[in-house]
C-alpha cells in the first residue's frame, strides 16, 4: 500500500492553489477539510496526565519528527466544552486529560508511518494515532515533555469585532450578539456582497394553549458570552441565555459556537422543568440560515430522491414537495448550492436518546416576505431545520453543523455528504512506557 506523504511546503502550495482557483476549482480533498477529533477514553494512555506535558508530531524522511498544531479541549456536563465560569459541572481536576476531553488536530498534518527505531529529537513516544481513508493511512504521534511547537494556526477569532477569518471562509457577527450573522465569504465565490443575509433562531410556544402562541427570535434571545477560548484547530464560545415566556424564566438555553477551518457548529443544550413542559403548548424551535439574494441556487435534501428545488423568489410546487417529503434525525442533511462556486451542507446532530423528536425543513423562498431579524428584505432562501415538541427527555439537546465548500459540479451528492460529515476511521497504539505512566 502506498502512503501519501505530504510535507509542509507541498500542502501550502496546494491551498495557495485552490484558494486562487477559477471558476472551476473542484471541491477540497478529503484531508483539506477534516478535522480528527479523539476523545480522551479513545487514548487510555493519555488519561491522568497534565495536558501541558503533551504535544503532536508527524513524521517524514525530510523533517523527521516534526511538530503539528493541536488543541485539548475540556468537556464538562452535557457534552459541552468546560470553561471555569459557566456553572457546567466537570468531574475531574482541570488541566488533567479526562476521558471526555478531546484532542483536535487536522487531517492534513498527518505524515507517514515512522521507522520502530527511530526516536524524536525531543521528549518521548507515547501514542501512534493511525488515520484510515479510503484504503490510505497517515499519522500523527503523541509525545511527551517536548518543548517543541507548531506556530501554525488555521483559525482567527476576534471576541471583540466578530470576525472570524480561515484559509477558507470571512465570518463577520454583531459582537454583542453571535446569532446575527452580517457576513459570509468564501475562497472562489463568484457572487457579490455577503453569501448570507443572517443566522436565525426561534423559540416558539402556546401559553397554556396552542392559540395564545410567544415567538423569541434573536433579539429576544440575546446570547451573553460566559466562556471563550481560541486554539490552532478552532475556537469555542460559550454563550447563555434566559428563555422568558410571558413574564416567566422558563429554561436557561447554554450555546456553544464552534469555528473550524472549513465549518461552523452550533451545539445548544437546555433542562426544561416538569412544570412549564406542561404549561407550553406545541413548541418548536428553529434554527436556520437566510440567504443574501441567491437566485439560480439549487436545494437537495436527505429525503429529496432527487427532486432538486430552485431558488427563483417565490414559492413553488418543487420547493414545496422538499419540504412534504421532510427530515428526520438519520436523514437530516440540506445541501444549498449556490452556482457560484459555494455550496453550503448543513447536517443536524441528535442524541440518540432524541431520536424521535418530531423534524420539518425550513425552505422559505419569497422576494416579499419580511422574516425579522435581517439585512436584506426577502428570504432568498431561508433554510434550516424545525425541531417540534418537547423531547420526551428533559434535557434538549442538538447541534447544527454547517460545512462550507466551493463547487460541487461532478460531484456524486451521496457520497459527498458521507465524505463530510463521517469521522475517519481511527486505531491508536502505545508506544514506549506509556502504558505504566
Amino acid at each position: 500500500m502506498m502512503r501519501r506523504q505530504v510535507t509542509t511546503q507541498v500542502m501550502a502550495l496546494v491551498i495557495g492553489l485552490l484558494m486562487f482557483a477559477n471558476t472551476s476549482a473542484a471541491t477540497l480533498g478529503w484531508q483539506d477539510t477534516h478535522v480528527i477529533e479523539l476523545r480522551g477514553k479513545q487514548l487510555p494512555m493519555l488519561l491522568g496526565m497534565p495536558q501541558e506535558r503533551l504535544s503532536v508530531v508527524r513524521w517524514s524522511a525530510d523533517e523527521g519528527f516534526a511538530p503539528v498544531p493541536f488543541q485539548i479541549d475540556e468537556y464538562g456536563a452535557a457534552d459541552l466544552v468546560w470553561f471555569a465560569g459557566t456553572g457546567l459541572h466537570r468531574e475531574e481536576e482541570a488541566g488533567i486529560m479526562a476521558p471526555e476531553d478531546m484532542l483536535l488536530l487536522k487531517a492534513s498534518d498527518a505524515g507517514a508511518r515512522a521507522p520502530k527505531e527511530v526516536e524524536p529529537e525531543y521528549g518521548s513516544l507515547v501514542a501512534e494515532i493511525k488515520v484510515s481513508h479510503r484504503g490510505d493511512d497517515y499519522y500523527f504521534y503523541v509525545v511527551t515533555d517536548s518543548p517543541r511547537r507548531s506556530a501554525e494556526t488555521y483559525v482567527e477569532h476576534n471576541l471583540t469585532t466578530g470576525v472570524t477569518r480561515t484559509a477558507s471562509y470571512t465570518l463577520k457577527v454583531d459582537p454583542k450578539n453571535e446569532l446575527n450573522w452580517t457576513y459570509l465569504s468564501h475562497v472562489g465565490y463568484q457572487g457579490e456582497g455577503s453569501i448570507i443575509d443572517t443566522l436565525k433562531m426561534r423559540m416558539s410556544a402556546g401559553f397554556m394553549s396552542r392559540r395564545a402562541r410567544v415567538t423569541l427570535d434573536n433579539h429576544n434571545l440575546r446570547p451573553r458570552v460566559t466562556g471563550f477560548k481560541v486554539g490552532p484547530i478552532r475556537s469555542v464560545m460559550h454563550l447563555e441565555t434566559r428563555v422568558v415566556i410571558t413574564g416567566i424564566s422558563v429554561m436557561k438555553l447554554q450555546l456553544q459556537a464552534y469555528r473550524y477551518p472549513d465549518h461552523y457548529e452550533a451545539h445548544s443544550h437546555a433542562v426544561i422543568p416538569a412544570l412549564y413542559k406542561a404549561m407550553l403548548k406545541a413548541p418548536e424551535v428553529t434554527v436556520s440560515i437566510d440567504g443574501n439574494a441567491q437566485y439560480g441556487a439549487t436545494v437537495q435534501t436527505a429525503n429529496s430522491e432527487g427532486v432538486e428545488a430552485v431558488v427563483k423568489g417565490e414559492p413553488n410546487v418543487l420547493q414545496q414537495e422538499l419540504i412534504d417529503k421532510g427530515l428526520d434525525a438519520n436523514n437530516s442533511w440540506i445541501l444549498f448550492n449556490s452556482q457560484q462556486n459555494f455550496s453550503l451542507l448543513a447536517y443536524l446532530d441528535l442524541p440518540e436518546s432524541l431520536a424521535d423528536t418530531p423534524l420539518a425543513l425550513v425552505f422559505e423562498d419569497d422576494k416579499e416576505l419580511e422574516n425579522k431579524p435581517e439585512q436584506f428584505p426577502g428570504q432568498l432562501p431561508n433554510l434550516g431545520y424545525a425541531l417540534k415538541d418537547w423531547p420526551p427527555e428533559k434535557e434538549l439537546r442538538f447541534s447544527v453543523k454547517m460545512y462550507f465548500d466551493q463547487s460541487l459540479e461532478g460531484q456524486d451528492i451521496a457520497s459527498y455528504t458521507h465524505h463530510r460529515t463521517q469521522a475517519a476511521t481511527v486505531v491508536v497504539k502505545a508506544l514506549g512506557n506509556s502504558e505504566t505512566h
